[in-house]
């Protein structure tokens, strides 16, 4: 798979699981996405081991459109051939939220996964965090999913 091509892949993998991406449930998003990143392999990348990373990100922001509390894992491609942020691009799998007082108490953070081999205990981080907590019994407003380029 090659970046380019990483939300019609992913759009893929989610419907051989029988899985509506507008649909996702925060467990099912955060399934997917891992069992993504660890099955299906990026190809035409930097030979940097990391070129294929993952970032979960979270907090209540506003790019716009009034605010929002986002559950967001981010698959990270640096691609070769090319050069600072034209190298980098992103498929965004995003969860949203009202964002309620509960929400908006979570400090916005984020952690990144460098590897497919640090996979299970990223999967534990993430399971573990208060923003997980607070958004996995909650049905999301949205659920967007889009690749750009940095």
């Amino acid at each position: 798979m090659k970046p380019s091509t990483s939300l019609a892949s992913f759009q893929e993998f989610l419907k051989q699981q029988c899985l509506a991406p507008s649909e996702l449930t925060v467990s099912q998003l955060v399934e997917s996405a891992l069992s993504f990143y660890q099955s299906i392999r990026a190809t035409g990348l930097a030979t940097d081991a990391q070129s294929d990373m993952l970032l979960f990100q979270w907090g209540v922001f506003d790019w716009g459109h009034g605010e929002r509390f986002e559950f967001d894992i981010t698959r990270q491609f640096i691609s070769s051939g090319a050069f600072g942020d034209d190298a980098i691009s992103q498929l965004h799998c995003t969860a949203y939220f009202p964002p309620t007082p509960e929400l908006r108490a979570i400090p916005v953070a984020n952690s990144w996964c460098r590897s497919v081999a640090d996979v299970e205990s990223f999967s534990a981080f993430i399971r573990g965090s208060a923003a997980y907590r607070a958004v996995s019994s909650l049905k999301p407003a949205q659920v967007s999913l889009l690749w750009e380029q940095v």
